[in-house]
């Protein structure tokens, strides 16, 4: 083939190219959110149960819509009653939170991601939450853990008796972003058995993510305040559940409770990955060849190439979700902001910041 008309394929490849690549790109719509702000009324209860706005309505099976709900005023000893009820009530006879979450740092950019799936969630809710005396943060719930059965429209029931569940989504987050821009995030591991503590409180995981967004800044006061905690799940005695942490600055941990204490993980690279395996004293070899999510998401990351966007985080989430995906987020520590999808519709991503 002569030169000339070799550059000129190469170049039509290239303009091919770059027109598929703004193509794709044209097709994801951004669509920003806003937190209902009701004003003030009779009490902090009522204004929260009025700011419930429905986003998105159900899209097939176990997918019964997508809320937000601003919550107002002091809710500690609400969540405390929540707790002591999950110490005495064993919690439902099923393993969860089946997931995938990495954070990388790159330049200036921090992103961490987090696909939640297990389908079985009912509505999803996003909470905008004030504390009294603790940090804002956005974070997500599903609804049967408040005690909502499948296919029920919140926004009907808000101002029945079975309404006042709604304002526990704060204390079922299962990940989120607080305003001093730290994200946490749960996943499922194999259940581990612990012994309690005269001198450490006893929490259900959410509530201990509760408590990581109200009042920790940056990896290192994370670490410092699960020592004084205890986590379980399915009953006091029990875990199945580790945790993943990451700051503004790009730091990262995991955090895994094990032979009664908390271990804490590091990254030795500028990112980390955490899917359902334990990683205390596991090689990242092992957790690759374990882990075929693990695999793909730390083979991404380790290319000094990928960026902490938006776009590149997105497409890291798309390519391991499963099945049961029922949300994709991805944070940013640094702006304090997050993009997710629903339903792994992935050309429709939803955007938020912390006011």
């Amino acid at each position: 083939m002569p030169l000339y008309i070799k550059e000129k394929v190469i170049f039509l490849t290239l303009i091919l190219q770059l027109a598929v690549t703004a193509s794709v790109s044209a097709q994801v719509k951004i669509t920003e959110l806003n937190f209902n702000q009701p004003p003030p009324s009779e009490s902090d209860i009522s204004r929260t149960l009025q700011s419930l706005v429905k986003v998105q309505g159900t899209g097939g099976l176990y997918q019964d819509g997508l809320y937000l709900m601003t919550h107002f005023g002091d809710r500690e000893e609400m969540f405390q009653s929540e707790n002591q009820s999950a110490i005495d009530n064993p919690w439902r006879d099923d393993t969860w939170r089946y997931c995938s979450i990495f954070s990388k740092a790159a330049d200036d950019s921090v992103m961490m991601g987090r696909n939640w799936d297990n389908q079985n969630v009912g509505s999803i809710i996003v909470s905008l939450y004030h504390p009294p005396n603790g940090y804002s943060s956005i974070s997500f719930a599903r609804a049967i853990d408040m005690g909502f059965p499948l296919n029920l429209h919140l926004e009907q029931i808000k101002s029945s008796e079975l309404g006042g569940k709604l304002l526990l989504a704060p204390f079922y987050a299962t990940d989120g972003i607080n305003e001093r821009g730290l994200a946490v995030a749960v996943a499922g591991v194999r259940q581990i058995t612990h012994s309690a503590k005269s001198d450490k409180e006893l929490v259900f995981v959410t509530f201990m993510v509760r408590k990581i967004l109200d009042r920790a800044s940056n990896v290192e006061e994370a670490v410092d305040l699960v020592e004084d905690f205890i986590p379980f799940d399915l009953d006091r005695n029990s875990l199945n559940t580790h945790f993943f942490v990451a700051d503004s600055s790009g730091k990262s941990v995991i955090l895994e409770y094990a032979q009664d204490q908390w271990r804490t993980i590091y990254p030795d690279n500028p990112w980390q990955v955490l899917t359902n395996k334990p990683i205390y004293n596991v090689p990242d070899k092992d957790l690759r060849d374990k882990c075929c999510r693990y695999r793909s998401i730390s083979e991404t990351l380790e290319s000094a190439e990928t960026n902490a966007d938006r776009e590149t985080g997105m497409k890291i989430l798309q390519d391991v979700a499963q099945r049961g995906t029922t949300w994709s987020v991805i944070y940013s520590p640094p702006t304090r902001e997050l993009h997710f999808s629903v339903y792994q519709k992935w050309d429709v991503v939803y955007h938020s910041s912390i006011p």
